[in-house]
C-alpha cells in the first residue's frame, strides 16, 4: 500500500519509465534516461509504502523510528525517523483533533539544539483521559510535511495522520497520567509499538 501523497507521484514515475522505454528504440540515451527513471520508481516506491498495522496495546508510538529522546518529567519523547523508515505517522491513542498549526521554520538537523526553531506542524488531541500534542518536525531534507487531519476529527487509535518527506522527527507530549514503557535509542513502529501506559489503566 502506498501513503496518499505518493500515489499522484508513482503514476508520473511510470509514465516516464513507459516513455523511456520508447525512447531507447530511437536513441542511445535512451537507456539512460530508463535507469533514471526505474531507479526513482524503486525509491519513491520504497519510501512512500505504507503497511498495515496490528494496533498496540495502551498508547502508541507516532512514528517509526529510534527513540532520540526522552523526558519522563515532562512527560515527552522524541522519535528520529531515517530514510528507510516508514514515514506515515499515527495517531498514539484515540480521541479528538482540537487544533492543527503549521508553522514555518528553519531545516536544522533533526538531532541539533536548534531543532526548535524547525518548519513543523503541531497537533492537539483529545482523548478521554487526557490531552497530547503531537508535533511533525521537517529536518534537513524533509520540506513537506502533509497533515491528514483537522480540527474537529475523531480519529481511533492507530489511525494514520499525517507524513513527513524524507524522514525527519516527530515529538510526543504525553498527558501527566501515563508513564514511558520505552527507553533512548530503542526502536518503535507507529501505532504498533507500545511506548506508554496509563496509570490509570484505561486501555
Amino acid at each position: 500500500m502506498l501513503a496518499q501523497p505518493g500515489k499522484k507521484l508513482i503514476v508520473l514515475l511510470t509514465a516516464g519509465l513507459l516513455l523511456a522505454v520508447l525512447l531507447m528504440v530511437i536513441s542511445r540515451f535512451g537507456v539512460l534516461i530508463f535507469l533514471l527513471f526505474a531507479a526513482l520508481l524503486v525509491f519513491f516506491a520504497y519510501f512512500f509504502r505504507d503497511p498495515e498495522r496490528k494496533t498496540g496495546k495502551q498508547i502508541v508510538s507516532p512514528a517509526d523510528g529510534i527513540v532520540a529522546d526522552i523526558d519522563e518529567k515532562r512527560n515527552f519523547i522524541a522519535i528520529f525517523m531515517n530514510v528507510h523508515d516508514v514515514h506515515v505517522n499515527r495517531a498514539p491513542e484515540a480521541g479528538k483533533i482540537l487544533r492543527v498549526e503549521h508553522h514555518d521554520g528553519k531545516h536544522y538537523s533533526a538531532f541539533g539544539k536548534r531543532v526548535c526553531e524547525n518548519e513543523h506542524t503541531l497537533i492537539e488531541l483529545e482523548s478521554n483521559s487526557g490531552k497530547f500534542k503531537i508535533v511533525q518536525i521537517a529536518g534537513v531534507f524533509a520540506r513537506r510535511i502533509v497533515t491528514y487531519v483537522k480540527p474537529g476529527d475523531i480519529v481511533e487509535k492507530g489511525q494514520r495522520i499525517g507524513i513527513i518527506f524524507l524522514g525527519s522527527r516527530v515529538e510526543l507530549h504525553m498527558p501527566q497520567n501515563t508513564k514511558f514503557v520505552v527507553k533512548r535509542g530503542e526502536k518503535v513502529k507507529a501505532g504498533e509499538t507500545t511506548i506508554g501506559v496509563w496509570l490509570n489503566a484505561v486501555d
